[in-house]
């Protein structure tokens, strides 16, 4: 039944800050879209802090309004069991959103969760065991407050039914959407012999050092082929990945870029001959998906929720296998039909994911969770 009007207040700390990484940006697109098909409804994103991102929210979010505040006490996660959820009942709201893979303990308001990925419990991707536990201990108050929990992925869904003994219905799968236009289909090859990866800011599950091994192979078969390996934020992971580059002898041919503004990523992706994306688990898969959107073709991990997005659109591989990854990149490199065909595919694979039919999916659970309230 659709609510004519709601007030919805969201944990927002993933998008309020410095630089909004793919939950955050998944944030904001989402409820610009909830704002325009449900027109009288309004928002209340929650932070802790005011960030430059709080403008261009106001600006593309309209009835938004930021509300930010600190509260001591880590330890016990008081911002985010008892702050949040007082401040969002005090807001007059009537549901409150936790979009960050977690809940409070306690809420006077009904709660729908959305988990992206449960990566913690599966292998050591660099928390330590006391944010293991905070992890665990966050997720299953949000199992237990909320009235549904929105997966991003059938993977996620499966993975966090087995491993926090969930019931499976009460978790509703709802996919990551993406900007598609026509403009962005990718015509001919592009000239330059460029290939993108994703650094991950240092996460060990990017297994981004494998991908400087493999296109030591690439660059032994192509003199012209680059790397340019995108979000290498952190200090340890860039001086890692120089020595491998230095052992490598391919120095001038890969690249580390740290941050890369929005206008920047449009411009690699022009370029792009290809993403390789060999990341081993991802709760869905958001780099794929947004370069898929402008025709770019895909050599993706064959593990976890990445084949739910590449589908038969790329070449899944098999993420630890260094030659055949290689390969799967040569094969691009060198075969323009295949690079074409699959730069077809990938375009009309990632139409499926419409940020309209998230919005909508979204809205439902929302809409139920409030019946519920009222049956």
């Amino acid at each position: 039944m659709s609510v004519p009007t709601m007030r919805i207040a969201v944990d927002a700390s993933s998008l309020l800050t410095r630089h909004p990484r793919g939950e955050g940006k998944s944030l904001l697109r989402l409820y610009e879209e909830i704002a325009h098909i449900r027109p009288k409804w309004s928002f209340i994103f929650f932070g802790t802090r005011t960030t430059h991102s709080a403008s261009q929210i106001l600006d593309r979010i309209p009835r938004c309004e930021i509300r930010t505040f600190e509260l001591p006490g880590f330890r016990w996660n008081l911002w985010e069991n008892l702050g949040l959820p007082m401040a969002a009942w005090r807001s007059g709201a009537n549901l409150l959103h936790c979009a960050s893979s977690g809940a409070p303990v306690w809420s006077p308001l009904p709660v729908v969760m959305t988990v992206h990925d449960v990566i913690p419990l599966i292998m050591d991707d660099g928390m330590d065991g006391n944010g293991v536990k905070r992890f665990r201990n966050r997720l299953s108050a949000g199992l237990r407050q909320s009235r549904s929990v929105i997966a991003v992925s059938e993977h996620t869904r499966t993975d966090l039914a087995r491993i926090m003994k969930t019931d499976p219905d009460k978790i509703k799968v709802v996919p990551w959407g993406a900007d598609s236009n026509p403009q962005d289909m990718a015509g001919d090859r592009p000239a330059t012999d460029l290939i993108l990866g994703f650094g991950g800011g240092g996460s060990v599950r990017k297994n981004t050092p494998a991908m400087v091994r493999m296109f030591s192979k690439v660059a032994a078969n192509h003199p012209t082929a680059r790397l340019a390996i995108l979000g290498v934020t952190d200090d340890t992971q860039r001086q890692q990945l120089q020595k491998l580059i230095d052992e490598l002898a391919l120095q001038g041919r890969v690249s580390l870029m740290g941050f890369v503004s929005e206008a920047e990523l449009e411009k690699f992706y022009r370029e792009a001959i290809c993403l390789v994306y060999i990341s081993l688990y991802e709760g869905f898969g958001l780099p794929p998906l947004e370069v898929m959107v402008h025709g770019v073709p895909v050599v993706a991990s064959n593990r976890s929720s990445i084949p739910e997005v590449v589908g038969d659109s790329g070449i899944l591989v098999d993420p630890e296998n260094i030659d055949e990854i290689a390969d799967a990149v040569l094969s691009l490199l060198d075969n323009q039909a295949l690079h074409r065909q699959l730069s077809e595919k990938s375009w009309q694979r990632a139409r499926e994911f419409s940020w309209r039919n998230t919005a909508e999916k979204t809205v439902s659970i929302f809409e139920a969770a409030l019946d519920q309230q009222h049956s």
